[in-house]
């Protein structure tokens, strides 16, 4: 932490410094956390938006968040640290990310440099399935799956730090289902560009094969430097969702093999029992894929292309964290 960069004010045991961003509920800012002994980190702050610190229902919804993602431990999802209270507000601290996200990568790709290489994407790719594979899969102390959504697979949520690491943040918006835990008023959360059909339509019960739709859409517009659904106004990306055509990445970029193709439409079918049965199967074709095609999609591999890539103009900032 620069001693040139003065801190916005002490909340608690935490130097809050400079917002990372802004959601519907909450606001993240990079803090320093301190302790005894001179122990010191940087963090990620998330704290409930003034309006609703004061609001039961909200604050519910914020401490169960915690709760959910303090459950989750893998090297691809962002780690949580603590739920705590100052005061009579709330936050949580987590692992602060120093990267960029999916969509600021997606705005570069389409403004400057154009769709990342074959096997950077098929690496991105297969990090993020590790990642839902490893959540969709986890169980409680007594070995009872958890039934775990994120429901909120989109670019924002998604960052990737210089050494190519990707990370998922922001799993407060996670369906329980093993707790039957539901979304305030059946409020539809989540962006619309990114969520299943079935979820838009609210037809159907969401399962995991809900998150890996959202892995369709982002793999389409890696692999084409487009939108997939986003439109001028949620009506129009709500028909597409529903409705529009999807035609394979290979359309728009002739480098896109095949076997992708392949890969990409069965994520988008919109009937969920056409997709694949789980992160895990996505995962084993992905690297089948890497297999056939002899690709080196490792972390340096990814983070070689990120450096090239972001080479090509003087950075602007726009790093992010999740907000929920």
């Amino acid at each position: 932490m620069g001693a040139d960069l003065a801190a916005e004010e002490q909340f608690g045991p935490y130097l809050v410094y400079e917002r990372l961003g802004v959601g519907g509920m909450a606001t993240v800012h990079r803090a320093l956390e301190r302790g005894i002994e001179g122990f010191e980190r940087i963090v990620a702050l998330k704290r409930l938006l003034p309006h609703l610190a004061e609001d039961a229902s909200f604050i519910k919804s914020f401490v169960r968040e915690a709760k959910l993602a303090s459950l989750l431990s893998h090297h691809n999802i962002v780690q949580i640290y603590e739920l705590g209270r100052v005061g009579t507000e709330y936050f949580i601290s987590m692992e602060y990310i120093d990267g960029r996200d999916i969509r600021r990568i997606l705005r570069h790709a389409r403004k400057v440099s154009g769709a990342p290489p074959i096997h950077v994407t098929v690496g991105l790719l297969i990090q993020l399935a590790e990642a839902l594979d490893y959540a969709h899969t986890k169980s409680d102390e007594d070995g009872r799956p958890l039934g775990l959504v994120h429901r909120d697979v989109s670019p924002s949520n998604l960052l990737v730090n210089p050494a190519g690491h990707l990370k998922v943040i922001d799993f407060g918006i996670a369906k329980a289902q093993s707790q039957q835990l539901r979304t305030q008023t059946g409020r539809v959360k989540g962006k619309l560009a990114y969520m299943a059909p079935e979820a838009v339509s609210s037809a159907k019960d969401l399962d995991a094969r809900s998150d890996l739709w959202a892995v369709g859409v982002i793999a389409h517009e890696l692999l084409t430097a487009r939108p997939l659904f986003a439109s001028k106004n949620e009506y129009q990306t709500l028909l597409k969702v529903q409705r529009g055509d999807i035609v394979p990445p290979s359309t728009f970029n002739h480098a896109s093999p095949p076997e992708l193709d392949a890969i990409v439409l069965k994520l988008l079918a919109r009937d969920p029992d056409e997709r694949f049965l789980d992160a895990a199967s996505l995962r084993e074709s992905l690297i089948d894929l890497r297999r056939t095609l002899k690709l080196q999609t490792g972390y340096r591999d990814v983070a070689a292309w990120l450096q090239w890539a972001f080479s090509l103009e003087v950075p602007t900032g726009g790093f992010g964290q999740g907000t929920g």
